[in-house]
């Protein structure tokens, strides 16, 4: 029933849960993971836990993604020893792609304005040192580090962000759920400011007042703006759902299902 839209989408889950519970379901479903691998999974699993993961995966064909760690991590840290440990942590997890192979990695920036608005040209120089390397280093691979957007209330400092990196290397994951809830600008304002840079979409919803990642179509949000801009300007991007519960990814692929626009995305 959903066949064509799961060959060309991923479906977030968390390693640990995919280890321990979920694997068989994706597998019988040909589910692409996008797996999320924070520093606990890290510190509490080897490199051969992973790669049992991974082969698995390969094996029956499917198409990896990632998503890096980002509690208490600041990349853009003013303090030098939580810098320093946000760098060692970053590596950790970028030293997995050779085990997962994935086509995009996807990472918070970390910027708050709450917490950086006085300190934003050091943010964001301090940030582009600790990205340059990584992203430096994913040359020869075929990774690209996707950046999403979070706590951002405007589009501005992720567009100085990612035009201070490697292009050819860097994008821009665009966070439907993140967007209505926490920024200032609406769907067309992002849409039109980091257009260029689109590369990767986290599908869910909520209500505007929190992160609920909800099902798509259970919310607030109006996401035929952003089937049709892709559509119009011929994007190919990586598309994500990041419904937090299994009756909820069943519900976004019957919403995706009964979009026309979106199916005309992935049968182009």
């Amino acid at each position: 029933m959903f066949e064509d839209i799961l060959r060309d989408i991923q479906i977030c889950i968390p390693f640990r849960l995919l280890k321990e519970k979920y694997l068989p379901l994706f597998l019988k479903n040909r589910f692409n993971p996008e797996i999320g691998i924070d520093g606990g999974v890290i510190d509490t699993h080897s490199e051969k836990d992973f790669s049992k993961i991974a082969a698995v995966l390969r094996l029956e064909g499917l198409v990896i993604t990632l998503h890096g760690p980002f509690y208490d991590l600041a990349p853009g840290g003013i303090d030098k020893k939580i810098l320093k440990a946000t760098r060692e942590r970053l590596r950790e997890f970028f030293d997995l792609i050779p085990v997962f192979e994935p086509l995009s990695i996807v990472c918070h920036t970390g910027y708050d304005r709450k917490r950086y608005h006085e300190v934003e040209a050091e943010w964001l120089e301090t940030a582009i040192e600790t990205w340059a390397p990584i992203v430096k280093d994913l040359h020869g691979a075929g990774t690209t580090l996707m950046l999403e957007n979070v706590y951002e209330r405007t589009p501005k400092m992720l567009r100085k962000f990612i035009n201070g990196l490697d292009r050819e290397k860097v994008g821009f994951c665009f966070d439907t759920g993140h967007m209505n809830v926490f920024s200032e600008t609406n769907m067309q304002y992002w849409l039109k400011a980091m257009g260029p840079f689109l590369k990767q979409v986290h599908l869910h919803d909520n209500h505007g007042s929190s992160d609920d990642h909800l099902a798509v179509g259970a919310g607030e949000i109006d996401f035929e703006p952003l089937y049709r801009y892709i559509e119009k300007n011929q994007l190919r991007p990586i598309i994500t759902l990041e419904a937090h519960k299994e009756k909820w990814i069943w519900q976004s692929l019957e919403a995706l299902r009964r979009s026309e626009s979106f199916c005309r995305i992935i049968q182009s």
